[in-house]
Parts: structure tokens; sequence; C-alpha cells
């Protein structure tokens, strides 16, 4: 009795790994390193690929056309992926996204259904960084740009993104956070990036276009909302709790000076009647070293003003 229930479990350990596999191989795949999304009326998809049979052959390199670019449009964000899979010829698979953009459209239409159909259908993980693109640009004017830096063209915005969230500029707001600030009703704030023509050796482009991290946005009730520039941007980070450091500039007598604030903390005090934001914080300089007493007030007072603009 025992072998048979033994066999009987191994068959259903087998049925159940069977049903659960994927025999897509992986060169039949469309990967998805970036996804740039508007809306205006329709989905319109563009899509960032790796190919390994670009012209930089088997070595992985942006600048040698290992990504190419891909479109697609529908009445809903499905149809617009399953168009972008019937340009390529091939399954798309999203499992390794490393970027969602989000542009024009979403000022009006609710952004949370494509948002929930990239998680529960396209298996997009929910550790997948989501930005916006500047109001007034469209994400696929992002997702074109030809950037030479890093692996795939994918790396460059996204090391924007994150470059700025060490620094205390911009937020760094996954998938998840967006699903989780959209079910408690809370405002999620978003990376916006732009685009510039100072590009030189950051584009293949012969207009020099590239991105530029331009402050951020909030998205609330499902929709993108207000823009705030980088001053704006650090301030609600910190009066929020989502960062509690900043590379400050600040002056002291009549030379311009940066420092790295930290423990940054922001308290409202209430004890006389009026909401008055008290700031505390430590300095250092760009290698470390202590600040003079001089210094330590300037840089507080700059480090005020900026909270004083949240």
């Amino acid at each position: 009795m025992k072998r048979i229930i033994l066999l009987l479990l191994a068959l259903l350990a087998m049925t159940a790994l069977t049903g659960c596999s994927d025999s897509t191989e992986l060169g039949d795949r469309a990967i998805i390193q970036a996804a740039a999304i508007d809306y205006d009326g329709k989905y319109h998809v563009s899509a960032m690929l790796f190919s390994s049979g670009g012209s930089g052959g088997d070595t992985i390199d942006a600048s040698q056309e290992n990504v190419i670019r891909v479109n697609g449009q529908g009445r809903t964000l499905a149809e617009a992926i399953d168009n972008v899979s019937l340009i390529d010829g091939k399954q798309i698979y999203m499992s390794e996204t490393k970027l969602l953009i989000l542009g024009s459209g979403f000022e009006e239409v609710n952004a949370v259904d494509a948002l929930k159909t990239l998680y529960y259908d396209m298996r997009c993980s929910l550790n997948m960084p989501v930005c916006c693109a500047e109001k007034g640009t469209n994400a696929e004017d992002i997702s074109s740009l030809q950037f030479t830096e890093g692996i795939t063209s994918a790396d460059k915005p996204l090391s924007l993104i994150e470059n700025g969230n060490r620094m205390g500029v911009s937020p760094k707001t996954t998938l998840l956070d967006m699903l989780a600030d959209s079910e408690g009703r809370r405002v999620s704030i978003l990376p916006a990036l732009g685009v510039t023509e100072n590009g030189s050796g950051m584009t293949a482009a012969d207009d020099g276009k590239t991105a530029v991290l331009n402050g951020s946005r909030y998205f609330e009730d499902g929709v993108l909302k207000d823009s705030l520039n980088e001053e704006e941007t650090a301030a609600v980070m910190l009066i929020s709790g989502r960062s509690n450091k900043l590379m400050l500039n600040y002056r002291s007598g009549s030379s311009e000076k940066t420092c790295e604030a930290y423990c940054i903390k922001v308290t409202d005090d209430l004890s006389r009647g009026k909401n008055v934001r008290r700031v505390s914080a430590k300095f250092r300089t760009r290698n470390g070293g202590r600040l003079s007493e001089t210094d330590r007030k300037a840089a507080l007072s700059a480090l005020m003003e900026i909270v004083g603009n949240g």
C-alpha cells in the first residue's frame, strides 16, 4: 500500500512539473529589456528587445545594435503586447524586464489595470522599477534613444534613476510599490525622464539626444498628476521618510561647496499652534571629512530651505 501511495505521489509531482514547464526555447523568446507604454485611445507599446543577432554578434553591446526596438498597439495592453510579439515573430518574455516607462495619456486613463496585466498576465517582476516620461513627452521618445552606456540600452535610464536615488534626488519605485499604494489609496512618486540634446558620448545618435532625470511626478488614483522638479522631489522624499540623505550644494562665504547630508530627520512641531518643520542632520564632505562649524551651519540652512519647498 505504501508503494502505491508513493508511486501516485511521484506521478502527481511529475505531472505538476510537466504542467508548469514552458517548452519554449530561449531563442524563440523576445526578451524585453524595457517597455514604454503610451495611451491615446489605444495602448502603444514600444519595447527594447535583446537581440544577439545584431551587428555586435555574440557580444552584448548596445552601441553595436544588440537591442532592437519594436512597437505594437491595441485596444487593450494585452493586445498591444501580442502585436509586438507578432512583429518580432517570437513569444514575448517579460520576466526579465528591467524598466517600465509610463508616458502620455495616463493623465486621463487609469493605469492600474495595465499594471495588473503586466504582473498577472505577463509575469513581470514585482521588483521591476517603474518611471514615467516628463509631462509633454511620450514614453516612446525615451525608449527610442540610442544609448551607448551599459550592457544594453535599458541600463542607461535605469542607472540614472539608481544614481539619483543614491543622491536623494529621485525615488526608485517598483511595480510592487505602485500596486500596494493603489490598494492603500496612497500616492506614489515616479522618477521622470526627459530628453536632452547634450548627450555627447552617451548616445549613438547623430543628434546627440539622450535621457535626463528631470524630477518626478505624482501617481494618484491611477493617473499621473503634478510634476516636481529635482529640489521639490528631494524635499518630498525627506518629509515622507522615503529618504534620509541628500547630496547638498550650499554657499559658504563666497564659495560654492558640496557635502553629503545624512541621518536627516524632519519632524512637525505643533507645540506652538503652528505647523513648523524641524530639521536635523549630520554632514560630511564628499571625501568623508568633517565640516567646519561655519560650513555646517551654512549646509543646515540650505537643507532647511529645500525642506521648506516640500
